[in-house]
């Protein structure tokens, strides 16, 4: 997952709901290093000395995305079972995946953290427990729609991928993602590598900018060779993203809804643009390690990320919206109009078809490598 600035500084006095959302940041900000220091501790015991003392072990995203994991889900559920959370931080997705496959026999995770991009090769690998939705340790997993939920993982945030720009360099607002390609971008553009969560998705933009199926990949990469020609700014993650976007270095690019509003609070000029094509989905959540000794307690874990008063430090912290519909009640106005979408705009999100990208990712990666090395 990725991290989020620091605040700005609130002016004495200031009790806006924009005021109280950046303190509500800049608390969650000033015991970030404490948790991160103490996470560090947790993550170099063993594993099996973890679940001896009582603990479960996830693999998850580090930075304030774990921090904030720890302070508002962990030491709930800590308080609630008895049982702590050990996060360990290290591996990308991917290896996530297969360090769960290479412990099937005598698997020393409970929970895992996934991008939806990844839970297909999950699922292939057959390293996810299917979430009973009968189990009374799964109490929300009813309010969730249907869109959000895999057999075996079920998402706690969503956004929206689509267009940002700087309004104040880009006279000519883009509207649709072929507008990307357009020549007065050439050298200010960023966009994410392939090894980026997202970076598999510039194929599917690509054939949807040339008026094709989002599946058709030839017109895919020969979108991304005129891509190259206009010389973009390869971001290996989101944070270079938003970097580029407010140090000025780029005026226009991919990014979540959500990130729109951290570069506007690093100080940056963002504009989020729904595209015409429409914009792409991105969810993140929790499967259960298959083969978990903790099944009910990790049931009960993600549970509570469903939980509705549980998922609203996202939208304080990262500006997401939780996969939960009532978690929108329980935000100011202000909030929900950040995190939300209006009923045409969640009809136009498209889910790709992940299960088809994950079967062409490694042939995608080398052919990306070859197009951008010129070969």
């Amino acid at each position: 997952m990725y991290t989020t600035p620091y605040a700005r500084h609130l002016r004495a006095g200031d009790t806006s709901d924009k005021g109280k959302h950046a303190m509500q940041r800049r608390e969650f900000l000033k015991h970030s290093a404490v948790l991160a220091m103490g996470m560090a501790g947790a993550g170099r015991l063993s594993l099996a000395s973890a679940q001896s003392s009582g603990s479960l072990a996830m693999m998850t995203w580090g930075g304030l995305w774990g921090n904030g994991m720890a302070q508002y889900v962990d030491a709930p559920f800590a308080k609630q079972t008895g049982y702590t959370i050990t996060q360990d931080r290290g591996p990308t997705p991917v290896e996530r995946v297969t360090k769960l496959k290479i412990n099937l026999s005598n698997q020393p995770y409970d929970l895992v953290q996934l991008h939806d991009g990844v839970v297909p090769l999950a699922e292939s690998q057959g390293v996810l427990e299917t979430l009973d939705p009968a189990s009374p340790n799964l109490s929300f997993l009813k309010d969730i729609p249907d869109r959000f939920k895999r057999p075996g993982w079920v998402a706690m945030i969503y956004s929206a991928l689509g267009i940002v720009y700087n309004p104040k360099e880009v006279k000519n607002p883009p509207r649709s993602y072929a507008d990307l390609w357009r020549p007065e971008f050439q050298g200010r553009i960023v966009l994410p590598e392939i090894t980026h969560s997202i970076g598999p998705y510039v194929i599917p933009i690509g054939a949807m900018a040339a008026g094709k199926d989002p599946k058709d990949e030839k017109a895919g990469f020969d979108m991304l060779r005129k891509m190259v020609k206009l010389d973009p700014i390869w971001a290996k993650d989101t944070d270079t993203i938003m970097s580029s976007l407010q140090t000025g270095e780029a005026v226009v690019g991919l990014l979540y809804k959500s990130q729109t509003y951290t570069v506007r609070e690093k100080g940056g000029q963002a504009e989020w643009v729904f595209p015409a094509e429409g914009a792409i989905s991105y969810l993140a959540g929790t499967g259960i390690a298959k083969g978990t000794k903790h099944k009910a307690l990790a049931e009960q874990y993600i549970n509570m990320t469903l939980n509705p008063e549980y998922q609203t430090w996202v939208a304080k912290v990262f500006n997401y919206a939780g996969s939960n519909p009532a978690m929108l009640k329980l935000l100011s106005p202000e909030m929900q109009q950040r995190v939300q979408f209006s009923d045409a705009e969640v009809s136009r999100i498209i889910d790709l078809d992940q299960a088809f990208i994950s079967s062409r990712r490694a042939d995608w990666t080398d052919q990306w490598n070859r197009v951008i090395n010129g070969a």
